[in-house]
């Protein structure tokens, strides 16, 4: 709930806490969480659409194009005016004037109308973090060596969290993690690796990178849309966990997720003992904040931020993601013209390639946004036969297109330990593993002949062979269609899979044969997942 105060006039967000230290009367203005600063470069932008300036108020965005100035909340729309590209008219000349205000001094008094408010909120956030933190390095976790880290994307919530971090365990060398996804705003950069590195000199800000090209996998897969983010995968979550395996310890990891950012969020819970990656604990010290906490705790503590929040944006990540708004878009289009020229061209070509009638309409109403399934794609056939075998009654064919090698032990390895025995006539393979009993015992021989494409599999009595069966085919597909992505170093707990360093590894020492790997992706592989035509649109 967002309030006016008449003798501060200044948005107020907590009734009771102001109340007892003002005497001004409070007007609601919004049942809203949102209420951010609008800085100077996005009041020129601002002026630009309404006609007439606004460069010399205190405006702040309520969210949904609604804007607090002159004591009113008034809209302010732009869709039509983006639609018919107004914008362009003065891209250039907001490109060439670009101010940045470093001086938080114009927006003090919302921090004085809400001091006892952030306050509280710094302290509850602060003792989450040093109680989480003494938790798991104490007592029963003791032996595990939980290392306090944080996740940075050199967004506005990563940076609070930072800050938050360092506060509470009076800590200013918490190692850092940035996730590079190659698709940051070139400001992302010049943020991470000078501006915040110059107000934060002892913290270790270690990038996570990736080799892969996105502009060739999205030739593979397709643009990204909020129904297929292949991207999310190969190049945030596998190099991140990369990077945490390195650690002399596991990682207790501090994040800037909030429940209020999607849908998705709002189920999650404070701390994740049980994340992605077994060595890794999550925890979320400002989970429950809102947009209007955020942008508080930032002015309160002077925090300097990614200049993309001066430009006008709202979330700040990947510069052509699929769930940016037209604001976003609008924005980038302006101060970005040559990425998103080069972005523009990829989807014309994917909508030509898909026989859309309005490649324009297709790229201007993102409609590449909500687009589903392999349509438009190389779509392969990803069906592996199997038939019987006569070795058993039970035993199965499975047959697939390519030869087979050397290199396809590794895929077996996640189904258990391999004992191998090499004959003149194939290569005979026990694998061992614990059944439901936790019983270690054999659970299935597979008998292959390398230059052939026939693997014979002969599960012992007690197994599901339907189950086994459509497992191995699983682990087939990776082997026949890897391209080596990166999406399934990501899958697995215990990073034991490797495909960076030129083959599909899988390290023994490591893989704890928990299965989790086979069948994350709908056929096995992500390629499988998004070329498959299993769901065309």
């Amino acid at each position: 709930m967002i309030y006016w105060c008449d003798k501060c006039k200044e948005p107020v967000f907590d009734k009771k806490s102001h109340e007892l230290s003002c005497s001004g009367r409070l007007k609601k203005l919004s049942e809203g969480s949102i209420c951010n600063p609008v800085f100077l470069q996005e009041r020129k932008l601002l002026s630009k659409i309404v006609g007439r300036d606004l460069t010399d108020k205190q405006i702040w965005y309520f969210g949904s194009s609604r804007y607090l100035f002159d004591g009113e909340v008034q809209r302010i729309s732009y869709v039509e005016w983006y639609k018919n590209n107004e914008h362009l008219k003065y891209a250039e000349e907001l490109r060439n004037d670009i101010e940045v205000e470093r001086d938080y001094s114009a927006y003090m008094g919302v921090v004085k109308a809400n001091e006892a408010y952030i306050k509280g909120l710094v302290f509850e956030a602060e003792k989450y973090v040093l109680d989480t933190y003494t938790e798991f390095s104490t007592g029963k976790y003791e032996d595990n060596k939980y290392i306090p880290t944080v996740s940075f994307s050199g967004g506005k919530d990563s940076t609070v969290v930072s800050r938050i971090v360092r506060d509470a365990l009076q800590d200013n060398t918490v190692i850092h993690f940035f996730g590079d996804t190659t698709l940051e705003f070139r400001e992302t950069y010049e943020y991470v690796t000078q501006k915040f590195k110059q107000e934060n000199r002892m913290v270790p800000m270690i990038p996570s990178e990736t080799e892969n090209d996105f502009f060739k996998l999205a030739k593979v897969f397709g643009p990204p849309s909020q129904h297929e983010r292949w991207c999310c995968t190969i190049f945030k979550t596998s190099n991140l966990n990369k990077e945490l395996e390195n650690l002399p310890g596991n990682s207790l990891s501090f994040l800037g997720i909030r429940h209020s950012e999607s849908l998705a969020r709002k189920g999650y819970e404070r701390t994740q003992e049980h994340s992605k990656i077994s060595s890794q604990i999550n925890a979320m010290p400002i989970i429950e904040w809102t947009d209007y906490d955020v942008w508080l705790y930032i002015l309160y503590k002077n925090l300097i931020i990614n200049d993309c929040y001066q430009y006008g944006y709202k979330r700040v990540g990947c510069w052509c993601c699929p769930n940016n708004s037209d604001w976003s878009m609008m924005l980038t289009e302006i101060y970005y013209p040559d990425d998103m020229q080069k972005w523009k061209e990829m989807v014309y070509a994917f909508a030509i390639k898909t026989g859309k009638t309005d490649p324009d309409d297709y790229y201007k109403e993102g409609r590449w946004k909500t687009r589903r399934g392999a349509s438009g794609l190389k779509v392969k056939n990803v069906t592996i036969m199997d038939t019987a075998c006569n070795l058993s009654d039970t035993a199965r064919n499975i047959i697939i297109d390519k030869k087979l090698n050397i290199d396809v032990l590794e895929l077996l390895k996640p189904f258990g330990d391999l004992k191998i025995v090499e004959k003149k006539d194939a290569t005979y393979i026990q694998v061992y593993d614990n059944d439901k009993t936790g019983e270690y015992r054999k659970c299935f021989e597979l008998i292959i002949t390398y230059g052939t494409n026939v693997i014979k599999v002969l599960p012992e009595e007690r197994i599901d062979v339907t189950n086994l069966v459509n497992r191995i085919k699983c682990q087939m597909r990776k082997y026949q269609f890897c391209i080596r992505c990166s999406a399934c170093d990501s899958v697995c707990p215990h990073g034991a899979i490797d495909t960076i360093h030129g083959k599909y590894k899988i390290d023994e020492a490591k893989c704890q044969h928990c299965k989790k790997c086979i069948a994350k992706f709908y056929n096995g592989c992500i390629i499988c997942d998004k070329v498959a035509g299993k769901k065309e649109s």
